[in-house]
């Protein structure tokens, strides 16, 4: 039996190497791990070939389990099976049981066989091709690497390259470098020279200097009793020109109440101005009012006079018209007491005057009614309203109607109303027109306001001269003392120049300055 499953693993895994253990038998106690034998074949081999051991030696302890003999009480029928067939065997029913069972189960161990030989089959050819997977893989990553060796070698011969170039251009500036520090030892040799010879020139004008320090002292001395009597005269010059801007500040402060006074005088005299401007208005304006009005007097004063002339002529024409009226009704009255029996001439004499007398009082009515149309004429006239049109053209169609027809009657009293009217308005228009004397009298007022204005206006000219003379006299005696200011300004210039002047050639010649200075070229020149 090992050798039939060592024969049969061989089949089944030509490409792996057989490993010895997979046909050890196993003992029995594997048995109850696995039921049945189909179990063997849904075993999986995700491992190497460990786990492949493993699962053959399971297949082994299946195997072995069904080597075990069976009960005694169990006599299962002979069954000729296809191995028995092949080896020429006939059906036996006298056979040992065993034996059948034997058989029975090396048909199984050979179905459980060719299963395990099939996965392990399946397993060996997943095998190869990961194995050709992997040797895939590891041909592009050497090839991967060969080109990456390649690239790093084309680099480090550049890179070699740069370097040699770098290391040639280096070791040149080297040589620049050390035959710059043989110049640089040449030129401090030469320095060390001149320090050596400077020194012994500063210790030389070290002797000069102090020499001249000795001098300097004995010119300081003078200096000082010549400063000391300069801050005198510049203490008395200081004194004064306090006193001076002292008396600057009061003429300022004068100034500036002269300015405020000429500001506010021109103030007033602008208000003035604008005052006398209206004033001049309102007499200009009263003059043409008193001129409008004698115009409107005199205008009244001929309306006047044509209204009595009007009056006048409408009284004579009333009374001669009333003296008329008078002469027919005597006329009449002695017709009437005539004597009755007439002939037919006087009849005829009597119609005749009948007409007459019948055109007579037409014409007296006539004359009545345009004697009552112009009374009413003149009353609108007066009063100033636009009925002297209407009355006009009243008059106009009674003088059209009158050629045509009788003329009207002329209402009873209605003449005498217009009369009285006319009257009224007459003396109203009388009353109302201011007497020539009181006319004067307001001229008279209006010429004292006048003059009153321009006496004021002469006043405050007169003033504002006054100031501005005083104020012409300040600005004069202000540009004085600005030329004085000036001046002292330029002396005290004068006497700071002088001041700094000194002080500098004091400075100049002082000693530690002077020792300093040296101390100073000769720190400078070992410095060079």
């Amino acid at each position: 039996m090992s050798a039939f499953c060592r024969g049969l693993a061989g089949r089944a895994s030509a490409p792996a190497e057989p490993d010895s253990a997979c046909c050890m038998e196993l003992p029995a106690a594997a048995t109850d791990a696995v039921g049945s034998p189909a179990a063997a074949a849904q075993v999986s081999f995700p491992g190497g070939p460990g786990e492949l051991e493993l699962a053959l030696e399971e297949e082994l302890a299946l195997l072995a389990a069904g080597e075990r003999p069976s009960d005694p009480g169990e006599q299962p029928a002979a069954e000729p099976g296809p191995l028995a067939e092949e080896a020429g065997l006939l059906p036996l029913p006298a056979q040992d049981p065993e034996l059948l069972s034997v058989i029975r189960q090396k048909e199984k161990d050979l179905v459980l066989a060719a299963r395990l030989g099939k996965a392990l089959l399946e397993k060996n050819q997943d095998m190869s091709r990961q194995y050709e997977q992997m040797h895939k893989e590891l041909t592009d990553k050497l090839e991967h690497l060969e080109q990456e060796k390649h690239e790093l070698r084309r680099r480090f011969e550049n890179r070699e390259g740069e370097w040699e170039g770098r290391v040639s251009e280096l070791e040149s500036d080297v040589k620049q470098l050390q035959d710059e520090l043989e110049r640089q030892q040449v030129h401090l040799r030469e320095a060390d020279r001149e320090k050596t010879r400077a020194v012994q020139e500063l210790s030389e004008q070290n002797q000069r200097l102090l020499d001249q320090l000795s001098r300097a002292s004995e010119v300081e001395r003078q200096l000082s009793l010549q400063v000391h009597a300069l801050r005198e005269d510049f203490r008395e010059k200081n004194s004064s020109t306090s006193q001076h801007i002292i008396r600057l500040e009061s003429l300022q402060a004068e100034i500036k109440m002269l300015s405020d006074r000429k500001r506010e005088l021109e103030h007033r005299l602008s208000a003035t101005l604008e005052e006398n401007d209206l004033l001049q208005g309102t007499v200009e304006e009263l003059q043409d009012r008193v001129l409008i009005l004698e115009r409107q007097g005199h205008d009244k004063d001929l309306q006047l006079h044509q209204s009595q002339l009007e009056l006048q002529e409408v009284r004579l024409s009333c009374r001669q018209l009333q003296g008329k009226v008078e002469e027919l009704t005597e006329e009449r009255s002695l017709q009437s007491s005539a004597a009755t029996s007439t002939s037919l001439l006087s009849e005829i004499e009597q119609s005749m005057e009948a007409e007459e007398l019948e055109q007579e009082r037409e014409q007296l009515r006539l004359q009545l009614w345009e004697a009552y149309c112009q009374v009413r004429y003149l009353c609108s006239h007066l009063r100033g309203n636009d009925s002297a049109d209407s009355a006009v053209s009243t008059d106009s169609s009674m003088d059209e109607s009158s050629e045509t027809s009788s003329a009207k009657d002329v209402p009873a009293g209605s003449l005498r109303t217009a009369l009285s009217e006319l009257k009224r308005l007459i003396q109203s228009i009388v009353d109302g027109v201011e007497p020539p004397s009181s006319r004067r009298i307001e001229d008279d007022s209006l010429e004292e306001q006048i003059r009153q204005t321009s006496e004021d206006s002469r006043a405050l000219r007169e003033l504002m001269e006054g100031e501005r003379g005083k104020l012409r006299q300040s600005l004069e005696e202000l540009q004085r003392l600005h030329s004085q200011v000036t001046l002292l300004s330029v002396e005290m210039t004068a006497l700071k120049e002088e001041r700094d002047r000194l002080r500098v050639t004091s400075e100049d010649k002082e000693p530690k300055e002077q020792l300093q200075k040296a101390v100073r070229d000769r720190d400078e020149a070992i410095a060079k």
